[in-house]
């Protein structure tokens, strides 16, 4: 426990969070939660809370799926501090995370607690990057050929055909509960989600998706790939883009990096802004090395290219199974809605991606979409 005391001991020289911070809200444990020193889980374990036991919260990541909560330690009754998930505390109905100080200073990952070279790349790497400014441009492209400012579109497999992932949106089906701050995103982009996307379907790869034997008759063209065609057809200003669970049984890393890049190549040359994500992977399957090889990959791509990343792979590690399902490829769901009201964020695979392709929307929205 001497991290803990030694966290509040700074909070004391700050003045103290619960007098520095007015937005503190009062609540409660809701399960047995382990309290990491920082938001993710590979930050040291501080401590572990029993449910009922009674907590304030002060602050929170970015994103808002950590918070970090006071309270007395049950061991010793001494004054203590961490961080957990937000399934693992009682929400108050009027909590809202626009209210609630971020934590800017401490990064997603513990690097230090991290021995693999491999992992310590891939956790490097933000949950949501940082927006590059020439986005800007390339969304300008997009809007001299007319395209909507408020189309989205998702590229991939099962994972991002996935009808639960976004779509709801489109639909009205959805509830944000503490995350406020997401609202006006959500009503501007909402309407312009594309529900059936050409270049999202159940076996695509990142090399079938320029294969036309892979098109739908009815929406494309002659002899008109799945990627081209949905770009030609919803011209989107914003492409999610996922790929990897099916490549790995079919192309090595030099053809994974070789198509990614290709992908990048041809939706920014559309004037769309291509929004990469890492992908979820079973630590104790047999394609866990070539998956940790090919998230790498996208991290690099994203990077070298300055666009945008989400890092799943990263953030799906504190859930249960990795936010998997049984197969180990279909992340786990909570519901027929995208709700965000009851942590199901912090436990569910696709509650966890839809509210990082929110975050990852607004921050497109105020920067590049629709600055100032």
């Amino acid at each position: 426990m001497r991290r803990i005391r030694f966290a509040w001991f700074l909070m004391l020289l700050a003045g103290g969070l619960a007098a520095a911070s007015p937005a503190a809200v009062e609540t409660m444990i809701a399960r047995q939660a382990v309290v990491y020193a920082g938001p993710g889980d590979t930050y040291a374990q501080a401590g572990a809370l029993r449910p009922g036991h009674p907590v304030t919260i002060v602050e929170r990541s970015r994103i808002g799926n950590w918070l970090r909560v006071t309270f007395t330690n049950p061991n010793d009754g001494a004054p203590a501090d961490g961080w957990l998930p937000t399934a693992y505390l009682q929400l108050p109905a009027d909590l809202r995370f626009s209210a609630i100080p971020v934590n800017a200073a401490l990064p997603d990952a513990d690097l230090s607690q991290i021995s693999s070279e491999a992992l310590t790349t891939l956790y490097a790497a933000p949950v949501i990057s940082p927006l590059d400014d020439s986005l800007r441009a390339v969304f300008a492209r997009g809007q001299a050929r007319g395209h909507a400012a408020n189309r989205v579109t998702k590229v991939g497999d099962s994972v991002s055909y996935n009808p639960l992932y976004l779509a709801p949106l489109a639909a009205g089906s959805y509830e944000l509960g503490p995350y406020d701050y997401l609202a006006e995103t959500v009503e501007f982009f909402a309407s312009g989600i594309e529900t059936r996307s050409a270049a999202a379907k159940i076996g695509l790869t990142a090399f079938s998706v320029f294969d036309p034997v892979w098109a739908s008759p009815r929406t494309c063209q002659d002899n008109e790939p799945p990627l081209t065609c949905e770009y030609r057809r919803t011209q989107p200003s914003i492409a999610f883009i996922m790929f990897g669970t099916n490549d790995m049984g079919s192309l090595n890393s030099e053809q994974f990096e070789r198509q990614m890049r290709l992908i990048v190549e041809e939706t920014l040359a559309a004037g769309i802004i291509p929004v990469l994500s890492t992908f979820p992977a079973d630590p104790e399957a047999d394609g866990w090395p070539q998956a940790v090889r090919f998230n790498t990959i996208i991290v690099q791509v994203a990077q070298d290219d300055r666009i945008p990343l989400i890092n799943l792979w990263a953030a799906a590690r504190a859930l249960p199974g990795d936010g998997l399902s049984d197969d180990s490829a279909h992340l786990t769901v909570s519901g027929e809605r995208v709700n965000l009201a009851d942590g199901y964020e912090s436990l569910y695979g696709v509650s966890l991606q839809n509210l990082l392709a929110l975050v990852m929307l607004d921050d497109l929205r105020r920067a590049v979409v629709q600055p100032g």
